[in-house]
C-alpha cells in the first residue's frame, strides 16, 4: 500500500465495490454557467460563511463525516450496530477509489486556477479537480449514516446541503464535478447498505450460558454473543486465529491481581483506556501530522476500521467458545479498580485483541512511529490487568490474536 507514492503513480483498488460505466453519470456542462454559479456563491461572503468553508474544506473529508457519525450515535439511545464504522469508511474508500480512477483519464485545473474572478476558499491539491472527492465522501457518508440512524435523516440532509454550498464557494471544483462526485458516493453507499443488511450485525442471541462454576457466568446482552457470528471482511472464518484454551488454574494470576490491588488504590492507565477513544484520536492525529490527502486518509481509515471489526469477531469467537472466567468471579472477594467488569467472558481480552490489530495496521501505515504504537498496545494490555477486569493471560493472548488479524487485513488490502 503505497500511501506516500507520487499522485500519478498511485493505484486505489476498491475493497468490495466499484461502478459500471453506465452507473457513472456524465454530462457536458456549460462552462459559462458553471463560472457564474461559483462567482454568485462567492459574492455573499461573510465571516460566518468563511468559517463554514473551513469547517468542510480544511481537513480531510472522512474526518468530518466520522465525527458526524459519532454525534449521531451519542444522540441515539439504546443499541448501536457494531458494523457502522467499518461500513462507513469502506464505503468512503471505495467511492474515492472510483473517483480516483476517473481522475486519471481527465486532467482539469480548479476553477480558481482558470478564472481570475473566482477566489480560492480552501487548500488546492496536486491532482485533477475532475469529479469532487469531497462530494463523493459526503454523499456516501450521508447515506450510510442515515441507514444506521434513520431518526437523524433531517439533520443529515441539512448537513449535506451545508456541505454542497461550502464546496461550491470554495472555488476548488466546478458544480458539475460536485454533482458527479455526489452521484458516485451515493451509488457506492447503496451497495454497502445492501451488504450491511446481510452482515449479521443485527442478529440477537437465544443461547444458554454453560452451567459450570469454573467458567464465566452471567446474563450477556442479547447482541453481544453474536459478534462472533458477524460476517468478517478479511478473516477466512471467525475461528481462524482462535487461541489455545485458557489455563485451567488461575490461582497464581489471581494472586498477582490481589497484590497489585494491595499496593495500588487506582490506575491512571486503567481509566484512560476505559474512557478515552485512544486509537481513533491517534489515527486522526497521524493523518493530519503526515498531511495525507483525502484518498490516502480514506485508505488509512478503511484499513483501520476493518482491522477493528475483524479483531472484534476474533476476540468474541474466543470469548464465547471458551467462556473464560473473570477475576471477580474467580474470587468473589476481589474488587476491581475499574469497579464494573464488562458483562461478557474474559478470554481473550477484547481491548487487547483490538489493540494488537490496530497497532499492527498503524505500524504498516506509519512505520516511523512503530515503537510508539507497540508501546501503546502494551500499555492497553497492562491497563486491563491493572483495572482488575482481566487476568494477565487474557491480555497477552489477545495482543497476539490481534496482531495476526492486523496482518490478515493488511494482506487483503494489498491484494
Amino acid at each position: 500500500m503505497a500511501l506516500f507514492a507520487q499522485s500519478g503513480k498511485r493505484v486505489y483498488r476498491p475493497f468490495l465495490f466499484s461502478l459500471k460505466v453506465e452507473e457513472v453519470t456524465r454530462s457536458v456542462p456549460d462552462i459559462k454557467t458553471e463560472i457564474e454559479t461559483i462567482v454568485s456563491a462567492q459574492e455573499l461572503v461573510n465571516d460566518s460563511l468563511l468559517q463554514e468553508a473551513r469547517y468542510w474544506n480544511s481537513a480531510y473529508p472522512s474526518y468530518r463525516w466520522h465525527q458526524i457519525m459519532v454525534e449521531a450515535g451519542k444522540r441515539t439511545k439504546g443499541h448501536k450496530n457494531g458494523g457502522r464504522m467499518a461500513i462507513l469508511h469502506l464505503a468512503i474508500y471505495d467511492a474515492l477509489a472510483e473517483v480516483w480512477k476517473h481522475k486519471q483519464g481527465k486532467e482539469r485545473l480548479a476553477p480558481f486556477q482558470e478564472h481570475s474572478q473566482i477566489e480560492k476558499w480552501g487548500s488546492p491539491v496536486g491532482y485533477s479537480s475532475y469529479i469532487c472527492e469531497y462530494s463523493a465522501v459526503a454523499a456516501a457518508a450521508q447515506r450510510v449514516i442515515g441507514y444506521y440512524f434513520p431518526e437523524e435523516q433531517a439533520f443529515l440532509d441539512n448537513k449535506l446541503k451545508q456541505f454542497k454550498k461550502a464546496r461550491l464557494r470554495s472555488g476548488l471544483q466546478y458544480p458539475n464535478d460536485i454533482e458527479m462526485g455526489m452521484a458516485i458516493g451515493a451509488n457506492i453507499a447503496e451497495k454497502y447498505i445492501g451488504y450491511a443488511k446481510t452482515d449479521r450485525t443485527d442478529k440477537v442471541w437465544n443461547g444458554a450460558v454453560p452451567d459450570d462454576k469454573t467458567l464465566w457466568s452471567g446474563k450477556p446482552g442479547k447482541w453481544d454473543p453474536m459478534k462472533r457470528q458477524w460476517k468478517p471482511f478479511t478473516l477466512l472464518s471467525a475461528d481462524q486465529f482462535r487461541p489455545a484454551p485458557p489455563p485451567s488454574d488461575w490461582s497464581s494470576e489471581m494472586e498477582e491481581l490481589r497484590q497489585f490491588n494491595k499496593n495500588h488504590q487506582s490506575s491512571d492507565i486503567a481509566w484512560k483506556w476505559k474512557s478515552e477513544p485512544v486509537w481513533d484520536l491517534l489515527l486522526e492525529r497521524k493523518i493530519l501530522e503526515y498531511g495525507l490527502d483525502p484518498f490516502q486518509a480514506a485508505q488509512a481509515s478503511a484499513l483501520f476500521h476493518t482491522a477493528r471489526f475483524d479483531a472484534t469477531i476474533a476476540a468474541w469467537d474466543g470469548k464465547y467458545h471458551f467462556w473464560g472466567i473473570r477475576p471477580f468471579q474467580y474470587d468473589p472477594d476481589f474488587k476491581p479498580i475499574l469497579i464494573e467488569t464488562p458483562n461478557f467472558p474474559g478470554y481473550p481480552a477484547g481491548h487487547t485483541t483490538v489493540a494488537g490489530a490496530l497497532s499492527t495496521t498503524l505500524t504498516h501505515l506509519f512505520p516511523l512511529d512503530a515503537p510508539y504504537f507497540q508501546e501503546l498496545a502494551i500499555e492497553c494490555s497492562e491497563s486491563r490487568f491493572e483495572g482488575g477486569v482481566h487476568f494477565r493471560t487474557d491480555n497477552e493472548v489477545g495482543l497476539k490474536v490481534g496482531e495476526k488479524v492486523g496482518r490478515q487485513v493488511i494482506e487483503k488490502f494489498l491484494e
